[in-house]
């Protein structure tokens, strides 16, 4: 029988994809980057360990899923602009990712991209980018909507229509490290909507000793290409004495989706995903929620949908 495929390798991605290795479906994943992860990212300098997409969580997740990968002893603590104590995947979140991709089996195709989704004699075609065809059983698109908009536009053209529109915020996410006498705790930031975030820690897992790694979300308008500007600015408002020891700089277009998920968003997504045929599940933060469990169930939902045509 022809495999599931699922479109995206982010954190939705893999977790349709594990869901499914789980049940003995076959899959085969097709990722549009050369690594799996979307937006989540982390990266090792100077004994710095630093998040280029989600770093910082609230302890009252429900992480449950933590114990059942291998992670129950991941985490530490880190502080943010709140006071509050959230927690961080010691090595990294892309710790989450290594995790959910070790034990998968199916066939995975890097750089390769979707263009358009079809149905012909009771299965599905995916037309790619660079002119190939693939069948499938059923259809996981773990994609951004905005890619997802265009595959869908021949299928179903009335789920595809509400996706044009679908926009995304532009927050940069950058990370400095300082020797901890250099940098005042808590940093000190002037109130703005251009700053949504920052966190620090100096907790070993993150930051060598006598140092302190603060990650700060900036908004900036598109295009924006002076990052050495941005990081001097960053510098002068926190009132730091002594000069970042290193510095990072990450942007994923379509890490944080706008509208943001309010009242009536979930209404109105499960209205459009009853529109797709039997056989195709949509998964990701655009369409179920921005939080690491979400995404996960997310994908574990979609796997469950479909896995209902190999029963």
């Amino acid at each position: 029988m022809r495999d599931v495929v699922i479109i995206g390798g982010g954190l939705s991605g893999l977790a349709a994809a594990r869901e499914l290795e789980k049940r003995g479906i076959p899959y085969r994943l097709i990722e549009v980057k050369k690594r799996l992860g979307g937006s989540i990212i982390t990266h090792q300098q100077q004994g710095f360990t630093m998040d280029g997409g989600p770093f910082a969580f609230s302890q009252a997740a429900d992480w449950s899923f933590l114990p059942e990968l291998g992670l129950q002893d991941s985490l530490c603590i880190v502080h943010d602009s709140h006071n509050r104590d959230l927690v961080a995947f010691r090595e990294g979140t892309q710790t989450l990712v290594d995790a959910f991709a070790r034990d998968l089996k199916g066939s995975i195709l890097y750089r390769m991209a979707v263009s358009s989704i079809g149905q012909l004699d009771g299965h599905f075609t995916l037309c790619m980018e660079n002119g190939r065809m693939f069948e499938a059983a059923a259809i996981i698109v773990a994609a951004p909507a905005r890619f997802a908009e265009r595959m869908f536009h021949t299928l179903v053209p009335e789920f595809s229509l509400p996706l044009i529109d679908y926009g995304y915020d532009t927050i940069l996410r950058a990370s400095l490290g300082y020797r901890a006498e250099d940098l005042p705790i808590p940093p000190i930031f002037p109130w703005d909507v251009g700053i949504p975030f920052y966190y620090w820690t100096d907790d070993s897992c993150r930051a060598p000793a006598g140092h302190r790694l603060l990650y700060v979300g900036v908004r900036i308008p598109p295009h924006f290409a002076d990052q050495s500007a941005l990081i001097d600015e960053i510098h002068a408002h926190i009132k730091a004495t002594g000069q970042p020891v290193i510095s990072q700089l990450d942007y994923w277009p379509e890490a944080d989706p706008l509208p943001p998920h309010t009242a009536g968003f979930a209404d109105r997504m499960k209205k459009l995903e009853a529109l797709l045929p039997a056989g195709v599940a949509i998964a990701g933060s655009d369409y179920h929620g921005l939080s690491l469990a979400e995404r996960i169930r997310s994908g574990q939902n979609a796997a469950r949908r479909v896995a209902g045509l190999f029963a």
